[in-house]
């Protein structure tokens, strides 16, 4: 699901603003919104929950947001990582939940093919 919502924003990154008429864009636009926010709230949950996580589950979720060593944070990866430093001050999910957030993730994933 996470990279699904990198894809579709990376996508829509790509298609050329003048290439299209104005409601086009704004449809893009707000798609692009659309996905940038849910991405925000799903790792904003995911910091919430990190400490329900076992360390891969850390290391799988931090891996969305972390450049490659020598690298710089791209402008959506130090965004989504704010989000999950954000969500680690949050303690109100229970674990049960954090796992079914886990879980859920993981379908989608083995659904997508990815």
């Amino acid at each position: 699901m996470i990279a699904v919502m990198f894809a579709v924003l990376l996508a829509i990154q790509a298609v050329p603003s003048q290439a299209s008429p104005p409601a086009a864009d704004e449809a893009q636009q707000a798609a692009g919104q659309a996905a940038l926010d849910g991405m925000v709230r799903i790792f904003t949950a995911m910091g919430s929950c990190e400490r329900h996580f076992t360390p891969e589950q850390v290391r799988g979720v931090k891996r969305a947001f972390t450049p490659e060593p020598g690298q710089q944070p791209s402008a959506l990866e130090a965004y989504i990582a704010a989000a999950y430093e954000r969500g680690k001050a949050d303690t109100a999910l229970s674990a049960p939940a954090c796992q079914e957030i886990m879980r859920a993730l993981a379908q989608s994933k083995a659904r997508s093919g990815q």
